[in-house]
């Protein structure tokens, strides 16, 4: 019944394009520009598989959080517990190791410039021109990490159009509050500039709750405080000759996070201990998921059991000098300069009310890049090269306190581990288009990229009210293991492409892409990974991809789809051994693809439909007892779902928008591992909105509704079942809110 059930919903797009597409009256659908090949291309004219959204969708989303985009993207998958780490999985390729140092696969950029640390990539989101998210490695242009894919945010910058931008203002349950503007416009002939910001408040979506006999006492959860700046600057510095200057600013403060949903690790009659994990042995009688139970001990995942008030505090701080050039004839030179910094105070309740379990990091971080590119083009031939430099450094500390996570009796003894990683990275890159006939095109590139790190790490104990004072009890110099401490990995990512254009609108197109993601350490903030375990070893990606994209009907229709077939040498699988967590290194195999079809039935009509597929396995896993299981990919649904409707038509003087969007996800875990802990359950997610906009543009006004099924389910989960009980956050329930706009 379930597969018969997968195959319908996976129809269902095709099938409701068969009964709108012979209504179709003066209508087209909108084309859409991107830069997934740095320069600016037709989304139908780009050989890779891209989802982009444009101000106006943004807007008709009410998406005003980096994290957002998740809800009409085929295949990509979001976990996270706190906005202090924030997780993209795309075509089920995701780092879910929860370790301020380490680096995604799915790399996130900012108006050009790479975003490395997983602490700065869930921010607040306004005045943003466009969102392109890259399906497939992307290290031939992008280079660094880009295995997964990679997620372009790309700001509205200055214009030469007189004074333009914007004021709104929103409100929502559960204490939500938020206002935000732009504004800007040319001061002289040769400069412009724009400056823009975005405030929220929120108490949050997580209550106390009350369990076994006791009624917790700590504050509403899940909120936000925060505010954010971005200001741009636009010079021609000649009539060839354009520098952008970006300046960006945020602060979060005492935001309300770190509070855990928390259910019982019991027993099964199948597996026993409830952590305990699918054998390699796929005929195991313990291999159903299904059969544990995952209930909160407060009864739903909006009330938690803490008596303690964690919160976060962050700080981000961006700059990025932008210079481009015309340089003879047909040619562009392009300089992209960014510097990025970051501090993070986090502090989070670990134990989630059933003992003093406090885990805390602080993390500073900054990165320094520089990127040169050289492009050109001829009748045939289209051409890029250039060079790329990237230094990093973490400052890294944790702590863990308590007997329950330490042993003993003493709820005053903790652990601090203390790491700075220091890293260099430099790369040089080509890539050529060559026009093989009028239908054809070859597309060959090639990077080389270059990884130098350091690690320096110790872990201090103490447990001073019972007389043990701050003592070392651990320093990575001192293993005595060669190059422990080292890492220095040159590799290349390659592509190999054909394109086919069988008619007009028409692309097919044949890849092969390989992909690389450099090695990196665990830093064990408990001491329950063997020192010949900390580094895990780079990873390494053979893509295969097939892709189709069509506009039908004269325009009225778009369909764009694609199959990949993913092959991993030695892929970074995260989990947690002895309640610690650590990176592994295993082969591993995926296939799968998407499908995105636009309909647009009638003017002020239009339909979005998305689904993709995954299907992976990952050969060895380490479990919580030190064996090893085979699985599949975590935050991997084997099929995911999207739709969109919207309907304008003209009413009260202007344009009224009704809209509802939504997505299913199949069953999927949200851990490595697979553990039976981690199953979640296939569930759907259903929002709705209706607008009001002058004619003039000028006035909006929106009243929404997300999650109107109430919907529960989770977007995080960490297995503990060696401390009894697991721990769990779950998205936001049903939410009411309004806004109000006035553009200039």
């Amino acid at each position: 019944m379930k597969r018969t059930m997968r195959r319908l919903c996976g129809c269902l797009p095709l099938a409701l394009a068969a009964v709108l597409l012979p209504s179709f009256a003066s209508a087209q659908v909108e084309e859409v520009v991107v830069t997934a090949q740095k320069r600016l291309q037709s989304i139908q004219d780009v050989g890779i598989s891209v989802t982009a959204f444009s101000a106006d969708q943004l807007e008709d989303l009410n998406i005003k959080n980096t994290t957002g985009i998740t809800q009409q993207v085929p295949g990509l998958q979001l976990f996270t517990y706190s906005p202090a780490f924030t997780v993209f999985s795309l075509r089920g390729v995701s780092q879910n190791n929860f370790q301020d140092n380490l680096e995604a696969p799915v790399a996130v950029y900012m108006d050009g410039a790479y975003v490395a640390s997983m602490n700065a990539i869930n921010t607040q989101l306004f005045d943003v021109d466009r969102i392109e998210v890259l399906r497939g490695p992307q290290g031939t242009l992008f280079g660094r990490n880009a295995t997964g894919g990679l997620i372009h945010f790309i700001t509205h910058k200055a214009t030469d159009k007189e004074l333009n931008g914007y004021a709104e203002v929103g409100a929502a349950e559960f204490g939500t509050y938020s206002i935000e503007g732009a504004g800007g416009g040319p001061f002289s002939d040769r400069v412009r500039g724009r400056i823009a910001g975005r405030f929220e408040q929120s108490d949050g979506y997580v209550e106390a709750g009350s369990a076994l006999g006791r009624t917790a006492t700590g504050r509403d959860t899940n909120g936000a405080n925060g505010y954010a700046l971005r200001g741009t600057l636009q010079f021609d510095l000649s009539d060839a000759v354009v520098l952008d200057l970006m300046g960006s600013y945020s602060r979060d403060h005492d935001v309300p996070t770190g509070e855990y949903i928390v259910s019982l690790a019991g027993f099964n009659e199948n597996t026993g201990l409830g952590a305990f994990h699918n054998a390699l042995d796929p005929a195991d009688p313990g291999a159903g998921p299904q059969n544990f139970a995952r209930k909160p001990i407060t009864g739903d995942g909006w009330h938690h059991w803490s008596d303690e008030n964690p919160y976060m505090n962050r700080n981000v701080r961006s700059g990025t000098a932008q210079v481009t050039a015309k340089v003879g004839e047909g040619m562009e030179l392009v300089s992209i300069t960014n510097a990025l910094s970051l501090d993070k105070f986090y502090i989070e309740d670990s134990g989630g009310g059933f003992g003093f379990f406090p885990y805390n990091t602080v993390n500073d971080y900054s990165q320094w890049s520089q990127e040169l590119r050289l492009s050109g083009d001829s009748d045939r031939v289209r051409w890029q090269v250039g060079g790329y430099y990237l230094d990093m450094e973490w400052d890294t500390f944790q702590s863990v306190a308590g007997a329950l996570i330490l042993g003993g009796t003493s709820d005053t003894q903790s652990m601090s581990t203390f790491g700075d990683l220091k890293s260099q990275n430099w790369s040089a890159f080509g890539q050529v288009e060559f026009d093989l006939a009028p239908q054809w095109t070859l597309i060959t590139g090639l990077r080389w990229s270059q990884d130098d790190k350091k690690l320096k790490m110790r872990r201090i104990y103490a447990d001073v009210p019972e007389g043990v004072p701050p003592t070392e009890v651990f320093n990575i110099d001192d293993t005595g293991i060669p190059g422990i401490n080292k890492i220095d990995y040159g590799d290349y990512a390659a592509r190999a492409q054909i394109n086919f254009k069988a008619a007009e609108g028409q692309l097919l197109y044949l890849a092969f892409n390989r992909g690389i993601k450099g090695g990196n350490w665990s830093i064990d903030p408990l001491g329950a990974v063997a020192p010949e375990s900390l580094k895990h070893d780079p990873e390494k990606l053979k893509a295969y991809e097939v892709g189709w994209k069509a506009d039908l009907f004269g325009g009225l229709a778009r369909l764009n789809t694609a199959a990949f077939y993913y092959d991993y040498k030695d892929y970074q699988a995260f989990s947690l051994v002895g309640l610690t967590p650590q990176v592994t290194n295993s082969d591993a195999k995926a296939h799968g693809g998407e499908l995105e079809l636009t309909v647009s039935p009638t003017k002020g009509l239009n339909f979005m439909f998305g689904a993709a597929f995954v299907h992976s396995e990952v050969d060895a896993v380490p479990d919580v007892f030190g064996g090893f299981v085979r699985a599949e990919f975590p935050t991997a649904p084997s099929v995911s779902l999207n739709f969109l409707g919207r309907y304008e038509f003209p009413a009260l003087g202007g344009l009224v928008g009704a809209q509802i969007d939504g997505r299913w996800n199949d069953d999927q875990f949200l851990e490595g591992t697979n553990s039976e802990v981690s199953f979640e359950p296939a569930y759907s997610v259903w929002n709705a909105s209706l607008s009001y906009r002058t004619n003039d543009d000028h006035l909006r006004f929106t009243a929404y509704v997300k999650n109107f099924t109430d919907e529960q389910y989770r977007l995080y989960d960490l297995d503990l079942g060696l401390l009894g009980f697991i721990e769990q956050v779950y998205a936001p329930p049903r939410q009411f809110g309004v806004s109000a706009a006035y553009h200039w």
